[in-house]
């Protein structure tokens, strides 16, 4: 609004003082036009009368000296045929406003006529002054400047009106983007006195409230669809937990009981049975992490990283001190982000990196930053680069349970926490080459 006060009265006041320029050299013109005509006109009336009366005296000096009273003559000659100069006549020197101006604008102008003098051919030359239209070209500078001021005066005054004019609308359209930018209400309406920018402007409007109710109405759903998660949740973990704990207790009550009856093949199903139940209560624990992570706030910090893999490859150790692994853990590895959460992406990634090693007679797990992402890598069983993309959803299994056991819901915990953070996870790996898991938490990764 402040450029509309101050160009509108500027841009109005040239627009104008152009217009009233433009009027004034027009009248200016018209007026110097006339005086030029009519001393044009006098110019040559005085000649002719000169002339006449010069044919009948016989001294032309008293006769050319009266033209004192002539004002539109500067000058006058009377020649004979053979350019013998008889008599003349030239005005005393006058100072008039503008005359120097008024000389370079308008040439002087000679009017001559032949006459009979002393009996025989003669010339008479009358020559203008320039002080005749003097006073006209004064009378038009003082025009010129009297519109000018007037337009200047004119056009502010109007390019004020027109500003102030236009600036309230701008001043309410700027409020109500304002609101509707802070206070996030979009059912707001800009006022009609810009045209087609306030109805551009209303509709934009109308179209964000209909994307928020949109937004508000599938946030209401989601929140419900989550309540009906967390209801499932509570089911798997209570419901099924029951049953299940019944299966395996009555299981090894009969392996204990009556082991004495059954064979070896009656026992190995029993195992597998037991074995089965196991697998169950991890895809519930799984399935209960998931849920659980999905509802905590993340709660931002500056965390250690490298401090969190050291403690996770010293547990890691102390579950089989006979294994031979060599963790390489960069220093000094920090984000911004949950520790609880980042700590069980940690977990993850290395328990399985410790898991997919153990064929190796020479474990080599290490944990570190590059291009702006952590990761963990390992030299362990790696997997086929063409799956990649399906390693991070739940219960997807790159290997048989024979091979390596597992559920299949670490690496897509690993996925929602990243996510949760606003970052995201990928791996890279070759068969029996190794695999390598990056991730992102959303900021910049420092080390």
């Amino acid at each position: 609004m402040r450029s509309v006060d101050k160009l509108a009265p500027l841009a109005m006041a040239a627009l104008a003082l152009t217009i009233a320029l433009g009027a004034g050299v027009a009248a200016a013109l018209l007026v110097i036009g006339e005086a030029k005509q009519s001393a044009k006109r006098d110019l040559a009336s005085a000649t002719s009368i000169v002339s006449a009366a010069v044919a009948t005296s016989s001294d032309p000096a008293p006769l050319l000296a009266s033209l004192d009273a002539v004002p539109v003559v500067d000058s006058a000659k009377l020649y004979r045929a053979t350019g013998e100069r008889v008599a003349d006549y030239q005005r005393p020197p006058h100072e008039a406003r503008f005359r120097a101006l008024t000389q370079r604008l308008f040439p002087t102008q000679v009017a001559c006529s032949g006459v009979v003098f002393g009996g025989g051919p003669a010339t008479l030359c009358l020559e203008s002054t320039p002080d005749v239209l003097a006073p006209a070209v004064a009378r038009s500078l003082l025009l010129l400047g009297i519109a000018a001021l007037g337009a200047l005066l004119a056009g502010v005054l109007t390019g004020k009106l027109v500003a102030r004019a236009a600036a309230r609308p701008l001043a309410q359209t700027a409020d109500v983007l304002d609101r509707a930018a802070h206070e996030q209400s979009y059912s707001l309406h800009v006022p009609d006195g810009l045209g087609r920018l306030s109805r551009a402007i209303n509709d934009l409007l109308a179209q964000m409230h209909e994307r928020e109710l949109t937004l508000r109405r599938r946030t209401i759903e989601l929140e419900a669809a989550n309540k009906d998660l967390e209801a499932f949740a509570f089911s798997v973990s209570h419901d099924l937990r029951a049953p299940l704990g019944s299966i395996d207790g009555f299981t090894q009550a009969l392996e204990m009981d009556y082991k004495q009856l059954f064979d070896d093949t009656a026992r190995e199903y029993l195992g597998w049975i037991r074995e089965g139940c196991r697998q169950m209560r991890d895809l519930i624990d799984g399935l209960l992490q998931m849920s659980r992570i999905a509802r905590l706030d993340v709660q931002r910090q500056p965390v250690d990283l490298s401090r969190i893999a050291q403690s996770v490859a010293d547990s890691l150790r102390q579950s089989n001190p006979a294994r031979a692994v060599t963790f390489d853990i960069r220093d000094s590895v920090r984000a911004v982000g949950d520790e609880r959460l980042l700590r069980a992406v940690i977990e993850n990634l290395m328990a399985n990196a410790w898991k997919f090693t153990r064929n190796r007679d020479e474990a080599h797990i290490e944990f570190g930053v590059a291009g702006g992402a952590y990761y963990v890598r390992d030299n362990g069983a790696g997997f086929d680069p063409s799956h990649a993309a399906k390693m991070f959803r739940p219960f997807q299994r790159l290997h048989s349970a024979r091979e390596f056991e597992g559920t299949g819901i670490g690496l897509a915990t690993v996925q929602k926490i990243v996510e949760r953070h606003g970052g995201r996870a990928w791996a890279e790996g070759e068969v029996e080459k190794g695999a390598t898991v990056f991730f992102t938490t959303g900021d910049v990764a420092a080390a």
